[in-house]
């Protein structure tokens, strides 16, 4: 019995079951650090800690280890970017604001409405307070003085303090405190119109791709991207999401098919890999200055258009002139959004950009791309921001990968999630050591199951296919753990 928990555990954080046997040390970063959550999942300890458990995992595996946390009856603290995961698992919040704790019922939208209301209500005291200080610097009183007037009156300002008197006995003593006004955080994301051109903008026709004469990862793939084009690429992890991308990108060269390109299309990307977008010599300035020239962005001339552009994106002032190979991955992550905007692009392909972003931002980038007026095509474990930027597109379509293929899915992302909870626990049904065939989790997306969106399992036991595109996957995840510690401080900030 414990042996089966595990391996249900293991199938649905995306370890196939060719894989169960392999000691851990065979693994990447990123596979690692499944194997950790695992094991804190199978013990099931009094009280679990969890710190950005989704970061590391594929959209399928998210949506497992939500709908099993839903389930879970011990007590949970999670610290969390991805809003949908926040509101499914929990039923408190605890929101560290201004050096203090506030606590909250329901999950994170529910905090969202309370914290907002909270805030106008302290803008409103700091409002009246502002226009009565006014008023008695008018009288002719100091600032001192007003405020020593205002806490006589007992009035907004006034705040109780308890300090320790004769003999240990506590005497209240009023202090004249100027309310000071509430910090808003805003962060607004554009992305700008890009030059017309007649579509289609790339098309693959009839394309195949396999590494090093092994097995095809893709075969006889037929797409297109036009200029309103939102589409959402999904499936489980290994199964050629990366590889379809790096087609797009012109960076691999089908082994049959062609890859057409309108030759004047600027495709922006955005790639966990920051090193291969970025030049880490020059200051984030320097790179907004010279993507401007390059591409004719007059929007972006001088260097204060430019401290302006990454100070909408979020990046800090003192980080505009530093050497971008010294910047927190967060931080290079908004070097690179706002380096997209500076490009402007028809196509923007993007790999995971939430990894790195807290949820203001997320939120942002979400809008942002709902707006752009050109192609976007997405690759995300985050499902809200897959709901808001794509979903909510008359032109919003889903791309699922997998046994090989590239399927348009019939549905919305709910039905994503419903096929892919109930092509799982198929899987996962009388999970038996002593019996149970291999079988991959990617069979959870295979094609047969998509027209119906009932689907039905298919077993897949060339693990050698999965493990190759697994392992270029996770290469990207071990570029994450590097970065993770210093993205934690400068999201609190």
């Amino acid at each position: 019995a414990a042996e089966s928990a595990a391996r249900r555990i293991l199938l649905g954080l995306g370890f196939p079951m060719a894989w169960h046997e392999r000691p851990s040390s065979s693994f990447s970063g990123g596979w690692r650090m499944r194997i950790s959550l695992a094991r804190a999942l199978f013990i099931r300890p009094t009280l679990l800690l969890l710190d950005e458990p989704t970061n590391h995992l594929d959209l399928n595996a998210v949506l497992w280890l939500d709908d099993y946390l839903r389930g879970w009856e011990k007590t949970l603290i999670v610290v969390s970017h991805d809003v949908e995961f926040l509101n499914s698992v929990c039923t408190h919040t605890i929101h560290l604001h201004e050096r203090k704790l506030y606590y909250y019922r329901g999950g994170y939208d529910s905090f969202r409405s309370q914290f907002e209301a909270k805030q106008t209500e302290r803008t409103r005291a700091w409002e009246k307070q502002q226009k009565t200080l006014r008023a008695l610097k008018a009288s002719g009183k100091s600032r001192a003085q007003a405020a020593e007037t205002l806490a006589k009156k007992g009035g907004k300002g006034a705040e109780k303090s308890k300090k320790g008197g004769k003999g240990g006995k506590e005497e209240e003593q009023k202090q004249p405190v100027i309310l000071s006004k509430p910090k808003e955080y805003e962060v607004r994301f554009h992305l700008p119109e890009p030059p017309e051109l007649s579509p289609p903008y790339l098309q693959l026709c009839d394309v195949s791709f396999s590494y090093e004469q092994g097995p095809h990862v893709l075969t006889n793939v037929n797409l297109g991207l036009w200029p309103d084009s939102r589409v959402a690429i999904v499936g489980a992890n290994g199964c050629g999401k990366s590889t379809l991308l790096r087609l797009m990108l012109g960076e691999l060269t089908p082994s049959k098919g062609e890859v057409r390109q309108n030759p004047k299309l600027r495709v922006g990307r955005y790639s966990q890999h920051f090193v291969d977008v970025l030049p880490l010599e020059q200051t984030a300035v320097e790179h907004l200055q010279a993507l401007a020239a390059s591409h004719g962005n007059s929007m972006l001339e001088g260097v204060q258009k430019c401290r302006q552009q990454l100070g909408r994106y979020g990046l800090e002032s003192r980080a505009h002139v530093i050497g971008l190979k010294h910047l927190s991955g967060g931080q290079k992550a908004r070097v690179v959004l706002a380096s997209l905007a500076a490009s402007v692009p028809h196509v923007l392909l993007l790999d995971e950009p939430t990894n790195h972003l807290d949820i203001e931002s997320i939120e942002a980038l979400g809008d942002a791309l709902l707006d752009f007026k050109g192609a976007v095509v997405l690759v995300s474990h985050d499902a809200r921001l897959i709901r808001r930027a794509i979903s909510s597109s008359s032109k919003g379509e889903i791309w699922v990968v997998g046994d090989g293929k590239v399927t348009p899915f019939l549905g919305d992302m709910d039905d994503y999630q419903q096929l892919v909870l109930t092509q799982m626990e198929k899987m996962m049904e009388g999970c038996d050591t002593r019996g149970m065939k291999l079988q991959a989790v990617e069979g959870a997306t295979t094609t047969e199951a998509l027209p119906s969106k009932k689907g039905r399992m298919r077993a897949v036991s060339n693990s050698k296919r999965q493990d190759e595109e697994a392992d270029e996957d996770e290469d990207e995840d071990e570029d994450e753990d590097e970065d993770e510690d210093e993205d934690e401080d400068e999201d609190e900030d």
